[in-house]
């Protein structure tokens, strides 16, 4: 099912809009506020007609959610782009509080959920790292056979490398388990063959909750390992990753005209039946 397919007079609507590379972005908690308002149009204090269709919907963004939230910011989506796929979250990763002297166990955490600990924050540039190293071994899809091999030497020290010169990371809520994750990553500019940094993006996002749980902004320095100095891309690297930037710009299009039109759907039933 396609939103773009269920007709809705345009209105306005609570939650902000934008038009693609011009207006401001959505709010950080857009896709939520939306989801909860589908919950109540879905309730039977509203006639038939409402709550079919905002069924529909609901389960549209359910289906699209990875999409909607992070595809509409730039992030490419599929499967075989995504850094760490639906992992699930280990008891270990969390820091735990304790009851006194007792750390609670797993078997225990539903009925004092109130009592856990979250993933350790140090947890988070980890699952960066690996969605990092994932990002770039992606690039390889149908180079060479040469070519592939250089891609995959790219986050080890063999030869022409990367090393991560910086970091930040915004922690939007605390993960605990039982939860999945997925991270995705994204190129913030189009490298040149002059460029010496990739600058990156790096969403963890929870499945459970559908959100965003932390955001990594990073700079990678080139660097050659043989020369003992930094460096540029191979350029058929650079055109892999121009693609790939350019990529990402058609389906930040593509998903923020999937969101935009999905919210405006949802306003033209609040309006009609609220």
């Amino acid at each position: 099912m396609s939103v773009l397919k269920m007709r809705f007079v345009q209105r306005p609507i609570g939650l902000a809009t934008r038009l693609y590379s011009t207006s401001p972005a959505l709010p950080s908690r857009w896709f939520a506020d939306l989801q909860t308002q589908l919950k109540e149009l879905t309730t039977e204090r509203y006639p038939k007609e409402c709550t079919e269709k905002a069924q529909k919907l609901y389960a549209f963004s359910e289906q699209n959610w990875l999409e909607l939230l992070a595809g509409q910011q730039g992030f490419l989506t599929e499967k075989k782009w995504r850094g760490i796929d639906n992992h699930q979250l280990l008891w270990g990763d969390m820091v735990s509080r304790q009851y006194g002297e007792v750390c609670i166990p797993p078997s225990r955490s539903n009925s004092i959920s109130h009592l856990t600990g979250h993933v350790n924050n140090i947890m988070y540039n980890k699952y960066a790292e690996t969605g990092r190293v994932k990002f770039i071994h992606n690039q390889s899809e149908d180079a060479t056979e040469e070519e592939k091999s250089q891609w995959l030497d790219l986050p080890t020290p063999r030869g022409l490398g990367l090393i991560l010169s910086s970091i930040k990371t915004e922690y939007k809520f605390p993960l605990e388990f039982p939860d999945r994750i997925t991270v995705l990553y994204k190129l913030l500019e189009s490298p040149t063959a002059e460029s010496t940094l990739i600058k990156k993006e790096a969403w963890i996002l929870s499945e459970k909750y559908r959100r965003l749980a932390a955001k990594c902004t990073e700079d990678t320095a080139i660097y050659d390992y043989r020369t003992a100095k930094k460096s540029v891309l191979k350029p058929f690297m650079v055109e892999k990753f121009q693609k790939t930037f350019k990529l990402q710009q058609e389906r930040e299009k593509k998903y923020t005209e999937e969101a935009d039109k999905l919210i405006k759907a949802v306003e033209e039933l609040k309006s009609k039946f609220q």
